[in-house]
């Protein structure tokens, strides 16, 4: 009886266990889905921070990888501006040649001898009639005297028989050949004359020794070159220039000269002769212009740029010249408005050394990009360095600064 006791009372306790499970069970069942029962809470709570905490970790980098999509804005380019405005502006054409002497002879020994005296150098300047240089003459000096003297006497003495003549007391043979003698004796006396000249060289005009040959001492043969000299005031440049351009010059006009020597050198060129031909070769009409260049770095020979005036637009619409952009065969301006500028094609024209003629793209007071278009392009932004404005009419950069490009 004690063991069949003990057996119900251990099967009454299991069932009640199973009773309790299914009870248990049922309660869960029936519960709301999204509330987590008391024993899952707090492992659903960790797994929330630590999601939480990952998520924080990884915003920034978000916000960092979000940043680098953004479009980063440029900071605005430095710039000079001008203001584009009236300005007389000249049509020209450019020509080049080599200074010449107006007149440049070689002078040669008429008779040989020695060279006993030299009175100039290469450079100096003489006078006409100034003597250069002078030969062994004092054989020729003797002669001009023994023939001044028989000249003289033979004058005498056909004075004496002219005058017995008249008397009747002698012979008109006597008298014709008295006067043919005295003839020979002047004669001979002017031809040692001459050859005494040959042996003095003087100079045949005003100018400048440009080369010597020979030195003191030295022997020389008749017909060899002694000295040059050359008449450099003024000095010549021919110009060969197209027959529709000569149309528009007139004797004395000016033409500005520039040389290579100094090119802020500028000497003046006045037209001092068109020839009346065309080179029938070259079609070109040879222009003579006298330049006085006295005391200037230039010289015979001498290399020089000519530009000569043709025209002269009177108030056209200038700009600098550096504000201009060449790309592809087109001519660009970048015109400021405001802190942006846009980038427009312009038609030039007339243009002298600092400025250029816009013939259509901008109007008188338009402000242009002069300094610094290198870091431009359509739109950009741009903080100037300095205002320009316009003076008297005319256009005038800004004052240069520090800072921008160049």
């Amino acid at each position: 009886m004690k063991p069949l006791g003990i057996r119900k009372f251990r099967l009454l306790g299991l069932a009640a266990l199973i009773l309790v499970a299914a009870a248990t069970s049922l309660v869960v069942l029936q519960r709301p889905s999204g509330t987590p029962t008391a024993a899952l809470a707090a492992p659903d709570s960790v797994a929330a921070e630590s999601t939480g905490a990952r998520n924080r970790e990884a915003s920034p980098a978000k916000a960092k990888k979000k940043g680098k999509g953004e479009k980063k804005e440029e900071p605005p380019v430095p710039v000079e501006v001008a203001v584009a405005g009236p300005r007389d502006l000249p049509a020209t054409f450019a020509a080049t040649g080599s200074l010449e002497a107006k007149r440049q002879v070689e002078l040669v020994a008429k008779a040989g001898g020695q060279v006993v005296k030299l009175g100039v150098e290469e450079g100096q300047f003489v006078r006409a009639g100034d003597v250069l240089l002078e030969i062994e003459h004092r054989e020729e000096a003797l002669l001009v005297e023994q023939n001044r003297v028989r000249a003289e006497t033979a004058r005498r003495e056909l004075d004496r028989i002219q005058g017995l003549t008249e008397k009747g007391l002698g012979s008109d043979r006597d008298l014709e050949a008295q006067k043919e003698l005295a003839q020979v004796s002047e004669l001979e006396h002017h031809l040692a004359e001459v050859r005494l000249d040959d042996k003095v060289v003087r100079a045949p005009f005003g100018g400048q020794v440009t080369r010597r040959e020979v030195e003191i001492g030295q022997t020389v043969n008749a017909g060899q070159p002694l000295l040059e000299i050359a008449d450099v005031s003024p000095l010549e440049l021919k110009l060969y220039l197209p027959e529709k351009l000569v149309g528009r010059l007139a004797v004395g006009q000016t033409v500005d000269l520039f040389s290579d020597v100094d090119p802020s050198l500028r000497l003046t060129g006045v037209v001092g002769r068109i020839a009346p031909a065309v080179d029938p070769a070259t079609s070109t009409v040879k222009v003579t212009l006298h330049v006085d260049a006295a005391g200037g770095p230039v010289r015979v020979g001498s290399f020089v740029r000519a530009r000569i005036t043709t025209d002269v637009r009177r108030g056209a619409v200038a700009v600098p010249k550096k504000s201009l952009v060449p790309e592809a065969g087109v001519t660009y301006l970048y015109l400021a408005e405001a802190d942006t500028v846009r980038k427009i094609p312009v038609t030039t024209g007339y243009t002298d050394e600092s400025f250029t003629e816009i013939v259509s793209g901008i109007a008188a007071g338009d402000r242009v990009v002069c300094v610094g278009q290198g870091g431009l392009r359509h739109g950009s932004k741009i903080r100037l360095l300095a205002a320009a404005a316009g003076t008297e009419g005319n256009p005038a950069p800004a004052t240069s600064e520090s800072g921008g490009d160049r």
